[in-house]
């Protein structure tokens, strides 16, 4: 009998090898976060991911090695109860390492890690024991995302569900090299399903609705209800323009754009957000900027606090203001919004509010105040129109800027300086 030889695998991580990777492979997850240039002390009794404060989490590869490093962002991070939560990614983060130890000191190290930041998005999503599968799905979409079906970008979905059956002789390995497996959905609403094993099962068509409230994109409305249906359940969506959405628990917890993987934590960015004070509200702008990001529409929006009615008034054209109907876009805006608050608008509206070219503004209450409006901004700045105006608007309350890229920013009053403003929050 053949004598069986235990692999030995590395006890220990280097601190600088693993700050190396660290910074190049967790930190692009995570907009606004740092790792801290000091380590803490640490011992073989403390776990290997655990929280530090609410805003810094301990990370090290193994139980034994003797430092954690500081993960360290200014708003708090999610707590266990949420499912897009920041030590759930940072887990998988570890996890995978540990298990590359021996070969990550080896040749093969950068091979190794340019394929990693997929795996930690499949361990971090994937029911336990689970990553391989779904890592194999999100490898599909990626591959057509480099390709064209009668000349143009394919859009598809797939979801995954734990409790159906699959036909066995059809696997995904094989229906994936038909053609017709890249026009069989829409990314929206029609989606392919597999079994837990890969094994096809069908093809859904789900219903969108223009009122869904929740942590994604107003356009995968339907994927992600889908998800939130039954536990387990993950979607992964790519559109035309190459990006790769993750869904899972009813929420988007991941997206890949131009080559890079971004994790979404939602709460603690309506957290930062500070105003309005009302949470009902601050979703509803979340929400809008999101669908804005992946509508690629671009949009700015401004919140003006209590007490800074008067000075928006001196920063918005009275031509703008809804209430005071000067002119035919604010009449005509304001008989569609028809008194309603900007939280009781549907999505797919806010959206279309959002993508007109200027700013919507609404106040603390969700009053809808301009759409499209082109605030007074003091000479000297070098930004963008849309961000300057966030900026502007943020010493009054909230900045909100959506690029054409994508990209969110947050800006608020600077506490220690009120005639500046600070970037509260940023989104991929």
């Amino acid at each position: 009998m053949p004598i069986k030889r235990r692999t030995s695998l590395a006890k220990h991580m280097d601190e600088t090898l693993l700050r190396e990777i660290a910074y190049g492979y967790l930190l692009p997850f995570f907009s606004g976060a740092s790792i801290e240039e000091t380590a803490e002390i640490s011992t073989s009794a403390d776990s290997t991911v655990a929280f530090v404060n609410p805003q810094t989490i301990g990370f090290k590869v193994n139980r034994t090695d003797t430092y954690r490093l500081k993960f360290r962002r200014d708003q708090p991070f999610a707590q266990k109860s949420d499912p897009a939560r920041e030590t759930k990614v940072i887990e998988a983060f570890v996890s995978g390492l540990a298990r590359m130890s021996n070969e990550l000191q080896g040749p093969l190290r950068d091979d190794l890690l340019s394929t990693f930041q997929r795996r930690v998005v499949a361990e971090a999503t994937a029911e336990p024991g689970k990553g391989t599968e779904l890592l194999a799905v999100i490898d599909q979409l990626a591959l057509l995302a480099t390709r064209l079906y009668e000349g143009k970008p394919i859009a598809s979905a797939i979801g995954i569900d734990p409790t159906i059956p699959g036909e066995k002789s059809l696997p995904l390995a094989n229906i994936a090299k038909q053609d017709f497996f890249a026009v069989l959905s829409n990314g929206f609403d029609t989606m392919l399903t597999l079994s837990k094993h890969l094994n096809f099962s069908g093809h859904l068509v789900l219903e969108p609705t223009t009122s869904a409230e929740g942590y994604y994109p107003w356009r995968h409305s339907a994927v992600a209800a889908w998800t939130e249906e039954i536990k387990g359940r993950v979607a992964i969506v790519l559109n035309r323009i190459g990006e790769i959405l993750v869904f899972r628990d009813g929420q988007l917890l991941f997206a890949r754009r131009s080559g890079n993987w971004h994790f979404l934590t939602h709460e603690p960015i309506i957290r930062q957000m500070g105003v309005p004070k009302e949470e009902e509200l601050r979703r509803a702008i979340y929400e809008t900027a999101l669908d804005a990001s992946f509508a690629r529409t671009g949009a700015c929006i401004g919140v003006i606090a209590s007490g800074s009615i008067r000075a928006a008034e001196e920063m918005i054209v009275d031509t703008d203001w809804l209430s005071k109907g000067l002119s035919d876009k604010a009449k005509a805006v304001a008989r569609i919004v028809n008194g309603r608050k900007f939280n009781e608008l549907d999505r797919s509206l806010r959206l279309e509010l959002s993508a007109i070219d200027g700013t919507t503004v609404i106040d603390h209450q969700g009053n809808v105040i301009a759409v499209g409006a082109i605030p007074k901004i003091k000479g000297g700045s070098t930004s963008g129109g849309r961000t300057a105006a966030a900026k502007h608007l943020a010493l009054l309350g909230l900045g909100v800027k959506i690029s054409q890229d994508g990209a969110i920013f947050g800006y608020r009053r600077d506490s220690k300086n009120p005639k500046q403003e600070k970037e509260a929050f940023k989104v991929m």
